[in-house]
């Protein structure tokens, strides 16, 4: 009788603190939802329309708990780097485009989730991202300055989402009541979450300031707001476009599908490590799907996962994927019923929650790291950085992709060989310009620290045939694939030709330790074949045995000096013993 009101209990409690958690996103929403829209360039109702459909869309598919869904800083920006081009910001067209961006955004998840490629998030590495997100972060800053700093309308002349800088200008037009506001949005942004991090700062700063204008009539003194909010949706409709838009959109569509869905995975990912949860990066395809097509035909502009709104959502212990599902409805419910105090919300008050969520994209720890990690990593964040902020989002983001790949190829071209040696009294083998290690004259073991493919298979060919030229007395090249994870067929093709080649001139190639899916493909390729069982080995252990039995027995007794194999401890010596060949015999007990 006891067992069953505990499955009740469990839910009443999941579902209290569900919608706890989702009244304490909603506060961190709402205003948002409207920043981020005027941002984008559409109606302020379309953000929440955004917000509202996205949430509840993602909720039935998403595989994480705590991801919430909806308009993003980044992504409205490319939204109004992309449209402004085409149309002007504001206008029935404008929208139309924004509305054919987003469905072309849930075909493209939804194409990535038949194929089955989550793993597309990988291409964009976290240097590319930290670059990207630094370079968004300052265009999306200075998209607005103009309400910031209340210029007037002729500041936005000769500038768009892609080239913002030049309002800066006008900077001598301010109006000090738009900045003072403005100021004052960011420090109760910054300082009423010390306070207590669970008040919805920037929903106090738009009631701060609707109240304000409201109260001592700021707007009729010169502060410009938001305007009329109509407490509806905008209209159900078919966008009017044609292919050639379309096209036009294309690029945009892709950006923002690799944009969104690399930051949601980022996000769900951290977090779920966090909370021993797991997250399935393909079913977050058709999430992400959805959520934007449920935003397209309510009419609004792509959506993707917000940082700030998912971090509120886990701290503010939200169990289940359903909280998400309880903010659009929350969000529906706003619109019904306070839609009409939208109308006194200063515009600067909206420019400083944008510039503060902007802020956040900076990670200087990161970056800080990435500076210390590897040259070519550091180069691609700082040419995405400089791209991203000089040409533009998507030519930033294409960067960042080129680069990484051009110096992924240039630096796999050119991988870590290293030449193996004993370290004496041991079975242990080194790289022997980091160890005192004992290396055989006549076999020369040669380590290859990345996958075989078009790129690096000539490199592989030219430093055996460098080894052999230092080397002559050497009569087998062994090769150490225990870091080779994968071969192409020119690989396979450059190791064919090198082993005709080696043994035409009385050599020989053995391979040491190729794991199995490397092992199958020289196996399909007969690869394996050609060599012989007897040239594959497991260990270099285990190899010694047959490779020293193919050198020449006498130039180990009367010439060699070095014990570079266990076994060569067993070999009667007529040249002179030196104090480092006598370290180098074997020791049993290690």
């Amino acid at each position: 009788m006891s067992a069953t009101p505990e499955p009740r209990a469990a839910w009443s409690t999941s579902l209290r603190r569900d919608t706890l958690a989702a009244f304490a996103v909603l506060g961190l929403l709402v205003p948002q939802g409207v920043a981020y829209a005027m941002l984008a360039g559409v109606p302020p109702a379309t953000g929440l329309a955004c917000a509202a459909a996205a949430a509840l869309a993602y909720a039935p598919f998403g595989s994480s708990r705590y991801l919430a869904v909806g308009p993003v800083a980044l992504t409205c920006l490319l939204v109004a780097g992309g449209l402004q081009p085409l149309a002007e910001a504001g206008s029935d067209r404008y929208l139309d485009l924004a509305v054919a961006l987003s469905l072309m955004v849930a075909v493209i998840f939804a194409l990535l989730g038949l194929v089955r490629a989550g793993f597309i998030a990988n291409f964009l590495g976290q240097p590319a991202i930290v670059g990207f997100n630094a370079g968004g972060a300052l265009l999306t800053a200075a998209s607005q300055v103009r309400p910031f700093f209340g210029l007037p309308a002729s500041a936005a002349i000769g500038t768009s989402a892609e080239n913002p800088w030049p309002v800066l200008l006008h900077l001598g037009s301010t109006s000090a009541l738009a900045l003072g506001v403005g100021v004052a949005t960011l420090v109760v942004i910054v300082a009423l979450p010390r306070w207590n991090r669970r008040v919805p700062a920037p929903l106090v700063a738009c009631i701060a300031g609707g109240l304000a204008v409201w109260g001592l009539g700021l707007d009729d003194a010169g502060l410009a707001t938001v305007g009329r909010v109509p407490a509806r949706w905008p209209s159900l409709h078919w966008p009017a476009v044609d292919w050639s838009d379309l096209r036009a959109l294309l690029p945009t569509a892709i950006s923002v599908a690799i944009v969104g869905y690399g930051s949601s995975i980022a996000v769900a990912k951290a977090l779920a490590a966090k909370e021993r949860e797991q997250i399935e990066p393909n079913r977050e395809l058709w999430a992400l799907a959805a959520a934007n097509l449920a935003s397209g035909l309510v009419g609004s502009f792509p959506a993707s996962a917000g940082l700030s709104r998912t971090l509120v959502m886990q701290q503010a212990g939200g169990r289940t994927r359903w909280a998400g599902a309880i903010v659009g409805l929350g969000t529906i419910a706003v619109v019904a019923a306070a839609a009409p105090a939208f109308t006194v919300l200063p515009l600067a008050v909206l420019a400083g929650i944008v510039m503060h969520a902007a802020m956040g994209l900076f990670d200087v720890r990161e970056a800080r790291a990435i500076l210390h990690t590897h040259r070519s990593d550091a180069a691609t964040m700082i040419a995405t950085f400089a791209i991203t902020l000089t040409l533009g989002l998507v030519p930033g983001l294409a960067a960042g992709l080129v680069v990484a790949l051009v110096l992924f190829v240039h630096r796999t071209a050119s991988p870590h060989t290293a030449e193996l040696g004993r370290i004496p009294g041991s079975m242990v083998y080194r790289n022997t310009a980091r160890f005192a290690v004992e290396v055989c004259p006549q076999v020369g073991i040669l380590r290859v620290d990345a996958p075989l493919y078009f790129a690096n298979a000539r490199f592989l060919e030219d430093r055996v045939h460098q080894l052999l030229a230092e080397r002559p007395d050497q009569r087998i090249i062994a090769i150490d694939c225990s870091g080779i994870s994968d071969v192409d067929a020119t690989a396979v093709a450059t190791l064919r030709n090198l082993t005709v080649a080696l043994r035409e001139r009385g050599n020989d190639l053995h391979l040491v330790g190729p794991i199995g899916p490397v092992r199958d493909i020289l196996a399909r390729t007969g690869m394996v074949a050609l060599l012989g069982e007897g040239n594959l080995h497991r260990t270099i252990v285990e190899a010694a045995p047959t490779l020293m039995a193919r050198i020449q027995r006498r130039y180990c007794e009367q010439r060699c000096t070095v014990c570079a194999f266990p076994e060569c401890t067993l070999i009667p010596r007529t040249s002179v013993a030196t104090p480092r060949s006598e370290a180098a015999r074997f020791s049993p007990q290690i």
